[in-house]
C-alpha cells in the first residue's frame, strides 16, 4: 500500500501473487494501492479503508469467495466506491447482469491489457472524485438552505415575541391589579363570614399561580428570543457549562438519569456565555420537564469534523417523537407533553442561541430509535443579526448555486473526454 499519497486508493483483490505485484507496480503512480490476496482480507481492508477508497478491483474466481459475492458485501457496506470485476470469457454474461443490475462500474476479462485498465482507472477516479465534490456541495447548498430557513424563522420568532409580550403583559397587567385588589373589594362587599371560604382561598391562589405562571412564560419568551449582539467571551468550556447545568437541574428527584461523555480534545470556543449557559440549562430542563426517572438522558461532546467547532448530542430514550413533529420541535407552542410546563420556550430559546453563534441545530431518531436533539456551535461565532444572517444565507444558497452550474458543465466536458 502506498501511504504516501493522501489520494482516494484503490483496492485490488485477488489470489495471485504475481498478479498483485503487478498491479502495484504498474498503477502505484496513478493512486494509493490496497493489496489484499484473498476475499475475506479484502473485505477487512474495505471495512477499514472504506472512506479512502475510489475504486474495488476484485477477480471472479477466488478460494472460498467468489469475487462477486465480495463486491456485493462491499456494495452493502459502502456503495460509493466504484466496483471492477476480472473474469473470464464463460462468464461474460454474469458479468454482463451483474453490470446491469448495478453492482459493477465495469468489467474486463482476463488477462487484462495494462493501457486498457489504465485508461479506465484514470476515468473511474475522474468520475469518483466529480462524485465526491457533487455530494459536499449539494451538502454545503443543503447547510446553507437550513442556515436560511433558521434566519427566516429566527426574524418571525422575533416578532411574534414582541407582539406577545406588548398585548400580554398589558392584559396581565390588568388581571394582576384585580387579583391583587379582590380580598379587599371582597371584604368591604360581604358583610359577615364568607359561605365557602375554602373555595375562595382555593380559587384566589389559583389564579394568583396562573398569573405568575403566564409572567413567567412570556419572561421566559423575552428572554429566549432576545436577539442583541452577543456579548462575547473566549476560551468557554461548554462541556463545563453543561456540567453545571445538570448539577442544578439534578436536585429535582423527578430527574432523569443524565450520562455524559465528552471526548478529551474538545476545543475551547468563543460566544455569550450567559445566553450559552442558560441554553445548557434549558436543555436539561427540557429532558426533566418530558421525560421520566427511569429515562436516561445521554449527553455527547465531540470535536466537529472540520475541527473548527463542536458538536453535541442529547439522546433520549423517552417516547418516541413521530417523524412528522421533529421539524416543529422547536416552534414556541410545541410540546411533548399533554401537561406542560414551559410550553416549547426552552427549545426555542436553544433554537436562537444556536442560531446568534452561526451553529445548526435539529431534532432527528436515532438509529437506534432514540430522540436526539443535535447541534453544532463553531469556535468563533459568525453571527451578527438575523437581518445579516439572511442576508449571508442568500448569498452563500446562490453562490453555491452558481457553482454548482459551473461544476455541473466541467464534470460533463471532463467525463465526455
Amino acid at each position: 500500500m502506498n501511504s504516501g499519497n493522501t489520494n482516494f486508493g484503490i483496492l485490488f483483490i485477488d489470489d495471485e501473487e504475481k498478479s498483485l505485484k503487478y498491479f502495484d507496480a504498474i498503477f502505484s503512480d496513478l493512486a494509493p494501492i490496497y493489496l489484499a490476496r484473498s476475499p475475506e482480507e479484502g473485505f477487512e481492508l474495505f471495512r477499514r479503508y472504506h472512506d479512502k477508497i475510489a475504486i474495488v478491483v476484485s477477480d471472479k474466481k477466488m478460494p472460498g469467495e467468489s469475487g462477486l459475492s465480495l463486491l456485493t458485501r462491499i456494495r452493502e457496506l459502502d456503495a460509493k466506491p466504484l466496483r471492477f470485476l476480472i473474469t473470464a470469457y464463460a462468464d461474460l454474461d454474469l458479468a454482463v447482469d451483474s453490470l446491469n443490475n448495478g453492482l459493477l462500474y465495469t468489467y474486463l476479462t482476463k488477462p487484462w491489457d495494462p493501457t486498457d485498465l489504465e485508461h479506465r482507472l484514470s476515468r473511474a477516479l475522474k468520475h469518483f472524485r466529480l462524485e465526491r465534490e457533487r455530494e459536499i456541495l449539494l451538502h454545503e447548498k443543503s447547510l446553507a438552505f437550513q442556515q436560511l430557513l433558521m434566519a427566516d424563522k429566527a426574524a418571525g420568532i422575533g416578532i411574534l415575541s414582541a407582539g406577545l409580550n406588548h398585548h400580554l403583559r398589558n392584559a396581565l397587567t390588568v388581571l394582576r391589579t384585580f387579583h391583587d385588589l379582590l380580598p379587599y373589594q371582597l371584604h368591604e362587599e360581604v358583610q359577615g363570614e364568607l359561605k365557602d371560604p375554602d373555595f375562595w382561598e382555593d380559587s384566589y391562589r389559583e389564579a394568583g399561580e396562573q398569573i405568575e405562571r403566564m409572567t413567567s412564560i412570556l419572561g421566559n419568551l423575552s428572554e429566549g428570543t432576545e436577539m442583541s449582539g452577543l456579548n462575547l467571551s473566549d476560551h468557554i468550556d461548554f462541556p463545563a457549562l453543561l456540567h453545571e447545568a445538570r448539577a442544578i437541574v439534578s436536585n429535582d428527584q423527578r430527574c432523569p438519569r443524565f450520562r455524559m461523555i465528552v471526548s478529551h480534545d474538545v476545543p475551547k470556543i468563543s460566544g455569550d456565555r450567559q445566553k450559552l449557559s442558560q441554553m445548557a440549562r434549558f436543555l436539561f430542563e427540557e429532558a426533566r420537564t418530558n421525560l421520566r426517572e427511569e429515562n436516561e438522558v445521554e449527553v455527547r461532546v465531540t470535536k466537529s469534523i472540520d475541527e473548527e467547532g463542536i458538536d453535541v448530542a442529547f439522546i433520549d430514550d423517552g417516547p418516541p417523537i413521530p417523524e412528522e413533529e421533529l421539524a416543529r420541535i422547536f416552534d414556541p407552542f410545541y410540546v411533548r407533553m399533554n401537561q406542560p410546563e414551559e410550553l416549547g420556550i426552552n427549545l426555542l430559546a436553544c433554537y436562537l442561541t444556536v442560531f446568534q453563534h452561526g451553529g445548526m441545530i435539529c431534532a432527528k431518531q436515532a438509529p437506534d430509535g432514540r430522540n436526539s436533539i443535535l447541534f453544532s456551535l463553531p469556535c468563533i461565532p459568525n453571527r451578527l443579526s438575523e437581518t445579516e444572517g439572511l442576508d449571508s444565507a442568500h448569498q452563500t444558497l446562490w453562490r453555491l448555486a452558481d457553482f454548482s452550474d459551473r461544476d455541473a458543465r466541467s464534470a460533463s466536458a471532463a467525463l465526455s473526454s
